[in-house]
């Protein structure tokens, strides 16, 4: 998911910059997305130049029985999550695409980018499929997918993957969209048609959109990339209708930064580089979407880690921090109600492996789900919380891969298992019901 101020009553992390960031922080190379087959060769590079063509037929997915939440005792320090198992590997069905990530622009109309699969694997042959929902996710039909090569398998040799490649997606209305990571690929047709949009050889980690402007923070090299050690990153904005991308003062500097936007403010997370320091700590970048003042920079109570944030207004933030390398990991979840300028602990999660998304709709329900385990869910201020089995026992999430979820309205949501599973649910969380896209 990519925050959209006109459906989300909240945020999640983008994807692609939390993996960036945990693959700095570890000084690892990380794939982004799903998993792929053994031997799996290079992604395939699809023409750069932009194509102009109208929807593809329709495409139907299939919707199985809605599914139960289990709940959990009583939260006591630590509220323990699911831990990690092996998996026994995820089933397809024919013709089934892999989901990657998703975008609301309202409770029922939404946007997924997804991949082809080679027996449920993605592999050098994979490409980009588009699909759009106007039920709230149930039944997915197709449309012109951006002409840009699936950007989540790193080539052997160096480890870059395409320079004009795409593994997320953000729209912040009907008819304008971006599809990036590294690249940029915009349209303004609802996705009848999309265009690159020039870098400058910058990567684009995370986007973000509130009150008609988009936010985009670029990196000067891919951190996913094996030669990309200390990577500076810049913020620019544009209307979202227009392709007029331009600098936003104060925000700039060393890092791998994830930004959410709400009510015309936009929230950097800036985490620390891998310099040998372990003394830095991450830190919130703030200030209004259209860079029409200079963004501020703020300190926040997380150590060097896996630390997203939301906003459910442009003032009342959601911040967890998470140290990495402990299994599980010891998850602090801190409220602010005036912007980050100060925090109060709310709760302690044990995630397997921290979280990639935190968030509190405006109803108050909170969610959390782990990196690669784990989805949590409480409608108490995290007094008690809920682990939905059918999500955490799953092939998929057991097996170890990227999770992407999010509540959009207080009611409706989603939760993305790279690659492998969605699961959408109309009740807060309370059921899950599976569906295959196709």
């Amino acid at each position: 998911m990519r925050t959209n101020e006109g459906a989300s009553l909240s945020a999640s992390l983008p994807r692609r910059g939390l993996l960036a960031g945990l693959a700095a922080s570890a000084a690892l190379l990380l794939m982004t997305g799903c998993g792929s087959g053994p031997g799996a060769a290079p992604a395939a590079r699809a023409a750069s130049t932009t194509t102009v063509a109208t929807a593809t037929p329709v495409s139907t997915a299939t919707a199985t029985p809605v599914s139960t939440v289990s709940p959990a005792g009583p939260a006591g320090p630590a509220t323990p999550g699911p831990a990690a198992s092996s998996g026994t590997g995820q089933r397809c069905a024919p013709g089934q695409i892999g989901p990657v990530g998703a975008s609301f622009v309202s409770a029922d109309d939404g946007y997924l980018l997804g991949i082809t699969l080679k027996e449920c694997w993605a592999d050098a042959t994979s490409t980009l499929r588009l699909r759009k929902t106007t039920d709230g996710g149930l039944r997915w039909t197709s449309l012109t997918a951006p002409p840009a090569p699936w950007g989540g398998i790193a080539p052997s040799g160096p480890g870059r993957v395409p320079a004009n490649g795409v593994t997320s997606l953000l729209f912040a209305d009907a008819r304008n969209g971006w599809a990036y990571g590294p690249g940029l690929w915009a349209t303004h047709d609802g996705g009848a048609s999309w265009h690159r949009i020039g870098t400058k050889d910058w990567a684009v980690q995370s986007m973000a959109a509130t009150d008609g402007r988009v936010v985009a923070v670029l990196e000067s090299c891919d951190a996913y990339d094996a030669d990309c050690a200390a990577p500076s990153f810049a913020v620019r904005t544009s209307p979202a209708a227009r392709d007029a991308w331009r600098q936003v003062p104060g925000a700039a500097g060393q890092g791998i930064p994830s930004v959410v936007a709400r009510e015309g403010m936009a929230f950097l997370v800036v985490s620390a580089t891998g310099d040998g320091s372990h003394a830095k700590r991450d830190t919130l970048l703030s200030g209004p979407a259209n860079g029409s003042a200079r963004w501020t920079s703020r300190s926040i109570p997380c150590g060097r880690g896996a630390n997203p944030v939301s906003a459910t207004t442009a003032n009342r933030l959601v911040l967890s921090c998470a140290m990495l390398g402990a299994h599980p990991a010891a998850t602090h979840l801190y409220a602010s109600a005036d912007a980050g300028r100060h925090w109060t602990k709310i709760a302690t999660l044990g995630m397997y492996d921290g979280a990639g998304t935190v968030e509190r709709t405006g109803a108050g329900t909170l969610l959390v789900a782990g990196i690669y385990n784990g989805v949590a869910l409480s409608r108490d201020g995290g007094r008690t919380w809920t682990w939905p089995g059918a999500i955490d026992k799953s092939d998929n999430v057991g097996g170890g891969d990227a999770i992407e979820a999010d509540l959009f309205t207080n009611d409706a949501g989603y939760v993305i298992v790279t690659c492998g599973s969605l699961w959408i649910t109309r009740d807060a969380g309370r059921t899950w019901r599976p569906v295959t896209v196709r």
